[in-house]
């Protein structure tokens, strides 16, 4: 059977203001200190917004840089899926993976404090023509080595085998140093090490990154994480969207338009050599 929530070592309460939680990685932050450090979650301080709500820079007392997400009141993100990635994302310890540094609930906020990551997230540059030019081939085989150890890490090494389920550009994100880290675990699953599959009446993710079987059966597994590294992998590659149309009628969509037009052969020829290369170089 899957891990339930209630049998992980998380407790969340509506007015918490001490210091520490019960995860001794993981810090509880004041409202306050949280409105110091975004200087009062002000525009100049915003980095972006989803579905989720708004995401914030900000500063704390020590100079330590962090990010704030803040939920918002009418977010699809409710208190499960907040508690889902507080708890997943404090004991989940991997460089490829985003580093939660604690969390916030008073006056009814919902509020998780990551590590600042400078250089945003990967679809900022696939799908930029200025951040494309930033992604020479020795920076994509990087992004691409450091997601593979994240997604082996979720599968094979950690205690429990985890199941991302919205696996895409967006959710990674880069460190100063261009470093890919996997973050938003909001929608992940716990299974056991035995556990093979599962099924889900309600179907979670992005379209265009989400497995045939999951769509059609709502059954997912350690392979929709990887269909949906298959397609990351092949934007990575062509630095083409997955939702947009392509071909001469416009009738394509990526996949279908790169195995049709030859584009993807070449392309994976094309990352071989630069992957070879660059094992010769280190070697």
């Amino acid at each position: 059977m899957q891990t339930t929530l209630k049998s992980l070592p998380i407790k969340l309460g509506s007015n918490i203001s001490s210091a520490n939680s019960d995860d001794p990685n993981l810090q509880v932050f004041s409202f306050t200190t949280i409105k110091v450090a975004t200087n009062n979650f002000s525009s100049e301080n915003k980095l972006g917004e989803g579905g989720f709500g708004p995401v914030y820079k900000g500063k704390l007392p020590k100079g330590q840089e962090i990010a704030v997400k803040r939920l918002s009141k009418t977010s699809h993100q409710g208190l499960e899926e907040f508690k889902n990635e507080v708890t997943l994302t404090a004991t989940l310890q991997h460089v490829n993976l985003v580093k939660l540094l604690g969390f916030c609930t008073q006056r009814e906020e919902k509020m998780l404090i990551y590590e600042c990551m400078p250089n945003k997230s990967l679809d900022f540059y696939l799908f930029d023509p200025e951040g494309q030019v930033l992604l020479d081939w020795g920076k994509r085989i990087h992004i691409i080595e450091g997601i593979t150890q994240g997604l082996l890490y979720l599968q094979e090494y950690s205690r429990l085998r985890i199941i991302h389920r919205d696996l895409k550009a967006s959710n990674i994100l880069l460190d100063g140093e261009m470093k890919p880290k996997i973050a938003d675990f909001g929608i992940a699953r716990i299974f056991q090490k035995d556990e093979n599959e599962a099924n889900t009446g309600r179907i979670v993710g992005t379209y265009g990154y989400v497995s045939p079987e999951y769509v059609q059966k709502g059954t997912y597994s350690v392979k929709s994480d990887v269909y949906s590294f298959g397609v990351l992998l092949l934007q990575i590659i062509s630095g083409k969207k997955n939702t947009c149309f392509y071909g001469l009628d416009q009738n394509l969509h990526l996949l279908e338009y790169l195995w049709k037009d030859g584009r993807m052969v070449r392309a994976w020829s094309s990352w071989i050599h630069h992957w070879m290369m660059h094992v010769l170089r280190v070697n």
